[in-house]
């Protein structure tokens, strides 16, 4: 995203906010990565992300934003959580957590 140029739209604070979100989200996918053994398949898995965001960046409309944020997030969630095991605890380990809570005996 960019600053307003001279003449352009006025960017506010949501804009900003945004821009944040969407740069903590490309990084996550980057640490996400990570684990791919191949460095070919990791370029190529980033250069694929990296388009995603790149179509975002000259928008100003803060609802499409927000929608290519959203859709960004889940493509990482379903695309490389599970293989990489990203999409949370495994049922096996969530079912040990319940009924943990602040009960000691």
């Amino acid at each position: 995203m960019r600053a307003a140029i001279k003449g352009g739209p006025a960017l506010t604070l949501q804009h900003f906010v945004l821009q944040s979100s969407i740069l903590h989200a490309y990084r996550a996918a980057v640490r996400a990565t990570r684990p791919l053994p191949d460095v070919k398949t990791r370029r190529e898995t980033l250069d694929w992300l990296r388009s995603d965001l790149e179509r975002l960046r000259l928008v100003n409309d803060l609802e499409v934003l927000r929608t290519g944020l959203s859709n960004f997030q889940r493509t990482i969630k379903t695309t490389m959580g599970p293989s990489l095991g990203l999409t949370g605890p495994s049922p096996e380990f969530a079912a040990k957590l319940v009924g943990r809570g602040g009960h000691r005996t």
